[in-house]
Parts: C-alpha cells; sequence; structure tokens
C-alpha cells in the first residue's frame, strides 16, 4: 500500500511509559521488565520529539497514556510544552497517582482528561479488572475530586473530563449505573468492548465462541442498553455505528473483517523508548530519537506495515483506532 505523500496521520497516542500501579488483566504494560523500563526517554528526548512533530504537523491534538502516565513527574513540563508550541495535549489516567497531584493537574497544560473505571455499582469487579484491592476508591477520589474543583476553582483552563470503561463479561451489569454518574457528574464515557476480559491482542481460534450462550445474550443486551441510553440522551461517546458493531464480535465475529482498518492511514504512536509504529500490534516503523517523523511515516518499513495492516485477520477493528 502506498500512502499519497500529502497525507499524514489524524491520531495520535504517545506512551510515555510502561510502568504501573495497577495489574490489569487487559493489558500487559506492567509486565515489562525493570532493565527495560529504565531506558525510556529522557525530558529532553521526548521535548525534541514533540518539537519534531509539531514542525512537521502543525498545531495538532494527541493524547499521553500509559502504563500509568502519572507515574512519571515530568509529564507537567512536557504537556505545558506541548501546549507552549500549540498543540492541544489529552490524557488517560488510572487516577491512582493524582490524589496529592490534582491541583497540578487542575492547572496545568492538559485538555482532556480521561479515567479509566471498569465498574461503578459493585466496585469489587473493578478492583478485580485493575489487580488491586484499592484501585476503585482511589481512582473515584481523583476523580470526583478533580470533577468538583474543575467546576468551583477559578483561574484554570477548563477540563473535559471522560470514563473509559473496558466492558468485559463480569461487568456487563455496570453500564447503566456508569451512565447516570456521568449524567450527574456532568462528564462523558466512552465503552470500549473486549473479549472475555482479554485485550484484543489476538484473533479467536477457528470454532472458538468468544462468549458462552448465557454471556453472549447477557452481552447483547449489555449493548443495546448502551445504545437506548445514548439516544436517551446519556452522555456515551461511542457513536452509533461503534455500539452497533460490537455486536458483531458477539454474534458474526468473521464480519469484523469487513470493517476496514484504518490504522495504517490514520495512527501515530510513539512508545516510551521512541519506537514509532502505526498500528500499536505491529513492530516499529524506526525510532524517532534517529530519525523525523515524517521520514519515519513515508518510509518503506511503513508501507511494508500498510501491506501487513491489509492483509491483517486480528479482531481489534472495533477498538477506537477506527471508531471516533
Amino acid at each position: 500500500m502506498s500512502i499519497n505523500r500529502d497525507k499524514k496521520p489524524i491520531s495520535f497516542s504517545y506512551n510515555n511509559t510502561e510502568r504501573c500501579q495497577s495489574r490489569c488483566i487487559t493489558c500487559n504494560g506492567w509486565k515489562t521488565p525493570a532493565d527495560v523500563a529504565k531506558d525510556e526517554m529522557s525530558t529532553d528526548e521526548w521535548k525534541k520529539v514533540l518539537y519534531n512533530m509539531h514542525s512537521w504537523m502543525g498545531n495538532y491534538q494527541f493524547i499521553i497514556s500509559g502504563g500509568e502516565p502519572f507515574i512519571r513527574d515530568d509529564i507537567f513540563e512536557i504537556a505545558e510544552y506541548a501546549s507552549n508550541l500549540g498543540d492541544t495535549v489529552n490524557v488517560v489516567t488510572n487516577g491512582l497517582a493524582l490524589v496529592d497531584k490534582l491541583d497540578k493537574v487542575l492547572y496545568s497544560a492538559f485538555n482532556n482528561i480521561t479515567f479509566s473505571l471498569n465498574a461503578l455499582a459493585n466496585p469489587k469487579i473493578h478492583n478485580t479488572s485493575r489487580g488491586r484491592d484499592d484501585a476503585f476508591q482511589r481512582t473515584m477520589d481523583s476523580l470526583q475530586n478533580l470533577n468538583y474543583m474543575n467546576k468551583h476553582n477559578s483561574g484554570h483552563k477548563w477540563k473535559n473530563i471522560y470514563l473509559s470503561t473496558v466492558v468485559m463479561p463480569s461487568n456487563l451489569s455496570e453500564i447503566k449505573p456508569i451512565a447516570e454518574f456521568c449524567k450527574v457528574e456532568g462528564i462523558g464515557v466512552s465503552y470500549q468492548l473486549m473479549d472475555n476480559g482479554d485485550a484484543f491482542s489476538t484473533a479467536v481460534e477457528k470454532d472458538e465462541q468468544i462468549y458462552n450462550k448465557d454471556i453472549k445474550t447477557l452481552a447483547i443486551e449489555a449493548i443495546e442498553e448502551m445504545i437506548e441510553l445514548k439516544k436517551q440522551g446519556y452522555p456515551i461517546c461511542n457513536g452509533y455505528s461503534q455500539l452497533s458493531a460490537f455486536k458483531l464480535l458477539i454474534n458474526k465475529p468473521e464480519e469484523i473483517l469487513n470493517i476496514q482498518c484504518m490504522v495504517g492511514e490514520n495512527n501515530f504512536a510513539i512508545d516510551p523508548y521512541g519506537n514509532c509504529r502505526i498500528c500499536f500490534c505491529m513492530e516499529p516503523i524506526g525510532n524517532l530519537k534517529e530519525s523525523l517523523p515524517q521520514d519515519l511515516w513515508y518510509s518503506q518499513k511503513a508501507e511494508e506495515i500498510r501491506d501487513k495492516i491489509l492483509k491483517c485477520t486480528r479482531n481489534c477493528r472495533l477498538l477506537n483506532c477506527n471508531f471516533k
């Protein structure tokens, strides 16, 4: 696949660390060995990458993720640097490291702040999914206190606050409680469907079913509930096309391959070590400590990865890489 030289990426995800205090069942980043994590880019290296990205893209927006991005104390400095260039900086957090940083977050350069929360009515579900017993309470404390400060404190840049909920067989009954909570708090929520609690890392093998019969029925009901709640005005950020497509993973997973994967044309991801990817699941197209981003984007290696993407049979096409 040869990309037009005028075509630039439109979705940017920058992972500043793989370190994390959680032990999530939907992520393997926290398993990164310490001798690998020590090679994360320095503050100055991140600034150089951000400067080169801005020089190529002009004013644009990106999201900082992890791991847990607030584990790095320089995240505020990096966000401020990018904001001063003219870029819009968003972040995804588990909230665990924010309890004593809320003032700093409130007056930071971040525009959108998304908290990961997998359950509300039954906190144990969230704690189990995050691998620690205090995850729910600490996340909720950070989320609600920041939201209150955002509404009532003066002199800061307004923050758009969201929840991101990984939908698994264990939390199908949590769809409405989370949506109701978001409506009351005046924040948004994005649901992301996962197969049996695992991230979309491998396609479902042959005749294996993603859900057993009972769970399959409950999952379809949960997705239909999402659609109905959105129609009623609940602040659900997923588009109707994505919510409808969720049913494919449960009813007809083979039809997911009919959804065109756009990551090769749209996505630009940077990991903590400077490696650049156009698909999270495939090898890097190069390293930004050694090359300019535009040189990697139009490189022969990038074209090879785009060809692989066209032939890919993974079942991750329902992720936000392809739906906004």
